[in-house]
């Protein structure tokens, strides 16, 4: 038996790692905040609830005005992008810079997406990240924002 057919293959299929490796909730990601004197600071975006028995979101503060924070977030299906202009990040709504979307720079088969939150953010609490790229869409996972 003989069959033809016609397949529609995407260049990406974005997917978004969560901390619960479920594929939603929190995001397994970090925040990076890049002070006015170049100095930076990695922090994490959840923490282990052992009541929950589950990842839940740590509240972020944006800091001073004079900060950039960026959310650098994990997922696969994103590196064969065209072009960074083609890889669009909402966070609550807003839409927030991609600075770089890519393979990470050390770990085989894992990409990574940098993203500059939007100080409109600030209080907003838990808010979902969307990310699309070339079109095709991402799973939605979460981060806080005090």
């Amino acid at each position: 038996t003989v069959s033809t057919g016609v397949s529609l293959i995407h260049r990406v299929a974005p997917g978004l790692f969560t901390a619960n490796g479920d594929g939603q909730g929190v995001a397994a990601a970090f925040v990076r905040r890049v002070r006015a004197d170049g100095s930076s600071l990695d922090q994490p975006v959840a923490q282990f609830d052992a009541e929950q028995n589950k990842f839940v979101p740590v509240p972020l503060d944006l800091g001073p005005e004079t900060d950039r924070v960026f959310v650098i977030v994990f997922g696969t299906g994103i590196r064969m992008r065209s072009s960074l202009s083609a890889v669009i990040a909402t966070i609550g709504g807003a839409y927030a810079d991609v600075s770089f979307a890519g393979a990470h720079p050390e770990l085989v088969g894992v990409d990574q997406v940098n993203v500059l939150l939007p100080r409109s953010l600030a209080g907003r609490g838990e808010v979902d990240v969307l990310l699309t790229v070339e079109a095709q869409m991402a799973n939605p996972v979460r981060i806080s924002i005090n």
